[in-house]
């Protein structure tokens, strides 16, 4: 059974409205989207590119136009996906990063003139996918060869040797207890007392994760994009695990979102006819699709812009469904066919300390200045 809160369910509106004067597009390089954003210390939007593979870039916005750096012998080209800010304002990109010699790096931003940070291992897959601040002054950076452990400039190599269920590293989240819980696509691990432990068989978790999520009540979540086993969920003592039968769109699940009411966001992108978001409001969830209030049922991009509004995305190829979701004060918005913001196929968004609403996507990469209005 799915529940559904009244509070949501007001309108739907469709608009092709003109947005000249409130959206701007951002030339970039040919065949290179934005797929992370950071801003640093002095409010300056850093962008890592990349071309879903291999190839990319890394700039910043000059607030007229984006400015590429890489792609001199010092800062090579790649494909910069991942991202991190640190504690004193540094920003830190990782993707699939080789130097001249082959040797992966990390892209690292503290002044005006970005460095590199080579990591010192032979990684038969450099490919990084996500970082995380451990315990507030260790970097752990999940790759596709291990889990990476940077400790004040001193580093370790964690593998399945080390008791990790695999090397291909998805996610890294600590909790307020001071677990590190590692991710993959065939189980989970957590970090504590200064050793990997395996989840316990039996477990009322899902066994392939593909990010993990924190709650404001200091509950942990974890999901996978790619199977359908369900989101699950620790409450500091058990795991439990939602489905379908909970209220569930789809029980798969690429990305989580908690509003600024406190409600769960879950986007959901398994393929072309499966997905949608699901709500939840603390005891109960309601599923959303694209035959009701959705532009299109994937959904793996989620954020609240400056005014509170919820936008929801997805980046599958559109067919009939297309578009961008907007959810604000009880009613459902759908921006589809715009001629001054054709995403259609979205990647991510972003929401810079100006208020600036920033999307992501293939179609381009597009500005919403903060005096936007739903009309």
């Amino acid at each position: 059974m799915r529940f559904g809160f009244a509070s949501l369910i007001v309108a739907i509106i469709t608009f092709p409205w003109a947005l000249s004067a409130q959206v701007r597009q951002i030339d970039l390089p040919e065949n290179l989207y934005a797929f992370t954003f950071q801003e640093d210390s002095f409010g300056k939007v850093w962008i890592g590119l990349s071309d879903g593979n291999t190839s990319g870039a890394l700039g910043y916005f000059n607030d007229t136009s984006f400015v590429q750096v890489s792609g001199t012998e010092e800062l090579p080209n790649g494909s910069y996906h991942a991202s991190i800010k640190l504690p004193d304002g540094s920003l830190m990109f990782g993707g699939n990063l080789l130097d001249q010699q082959g040797k992966s790096f990390i892209a690292w931003i503290f002044s005006e003139k970005p460095d590199t940070i080579h990591i010192p291992y032979s990684l038969y897959n450099p490919f990084i996918n996500s970082f995380a601040l451990i315990n507030r002054h260790e970097i752990w950076i999940g790759t596709g060869s291990g889990l990476l452990r940077n400790n004040r400039g001193q580093w370790s190599h964690f593998s399945v040797q080390d008791g990790l269920p695999h090397n291909f590293i998805t996610s890294i989240y600590q909790d307020f207890r001071g677990i590190v819980w590692i991710g993959t696509e065939v189980g989970a691990a957590f970090f504590e007392d200064n050793q990997f432990h395996q989840i316990p068989s039996g477990t009322r978790i899902i066994s392939s994760i593909t990010q993990f999520f924190g709650d404001n009540r200091g509950y942990v979540w974890c999901g996978s994009r790619y199977t359908s086993e369900g989101i699950s969920v620790y409450n500091g003592e058990l795991w439990e695990t939602f489905s379908g039968r909970h209220g569930l769109v789809d029980n798969s699940s690429s990305v989580f979102f908690q509003a600024p009411d406190g409600k769960l966001w879950v986007g959901s992108c398994y393929n072309r006819s499966r997905g949608g978001a699901s709500v939840f409001d603390g005891r109960q969830w309601a599923a959303y699709s694209s035959d009701d209030m959705l532009a299109k049922p994937c959904v793996d991009a989620i954020a609240a812009d400056g005014k509170g509004r919820i936008w929801l995305g997805g980046s599958l190829t559109p067919r009939r469904e297309k578009g961008i979701t907007i959810y604000y004060e009880g009613n459902w918005h759908q921006i589809v066919d715009n001629k001054e913001l054709p995403a259609e196929r979205i990647l991510t968004f972003f929401l810079d300390s100006k208020n600036r609403f920033w999307i992501s996507s293939f179609e381009g990469l597009f500005i919403l200045d903060p005096d936007f209005e739903i009309p």
